[in-house]
């Protein structure tokens, strides 16, 4: 679960950055200048171009897009940092608590109950182990469909592609 957790921060931040640089000027390449001087190779009328959009107000506009995804990040690590403990202290009504108001966390509450809950920290052990075996046994034994999401998400922060480990993020996820 943490490291999935941490694709789906590191995902929430990479498109908020995007959005935030095609927002800049609400128009993806900037304005009509900008993309026609994109369009003849004319680096010196796309500098003039993207310097008029060089403004107070849209540097302050960026900063604050800037301290709102500064302070998600930290409320997301803290939920990671949360679920994480419940986890790990396999304190089912902790995860309960720090779940909630996650993405597919209604559906995710319906498949993992405090009856199940020991069998998913097993599954989280085994992942957290490298070993995506047992992880995907337990998986398919709590109806949690594998794998989910992008492949490697374990390792996608530290440039490491490989194993698949489910993302418990969205409610087309779930048999």
């Amino acid at each position: 679960m943490r490291k999935a957790t941490k694709f789906g921060i590191l995902a929430l931040l990479l498109v908020s950055l995007v959005g935030s640089a095609f927002a800049f000027s609400a128009k993806g390449f900037g304005n009509n200048a900008t993309k026609q001087a994109i369009k003849d190779n004319d680096y010196t009328a796309w500098k003039e171009a993207k310097s008029s959009e060089l403004t107070e107000d849209n540097f302050n506009k960026l900063h604050q897009r800037y301290a709102d995804m500064s302070e998600k990040k930290t409320e997301m690590d803290q939920k990671r940092q949360d679920v994480e403990a419940a986890i790990e202290s396999n304190d089912y009504n902790a995860w309960l608590s720090a779940v909630e108001g996650s993405p597919g966390a209604e559906k995710l509450k319906e498949t993992i109950t405090a009856d199940n809950f020991s069998r998913f920290v097993e599954m989280h052990n085994a992942m957290k182990n490298k070993d995506p075996e047992t992880a995907k046994q337990i998986a398919d034994e709590l109806g949690i469909k594998w794998p989910m999401g992008f492949g490697g998400l374990g390792d996608f922060g530290k440039g490491r592609i490989g194993n698949k480990m489910p993302c418990l993020r969205s409610d087309d996820r779930f048999n």
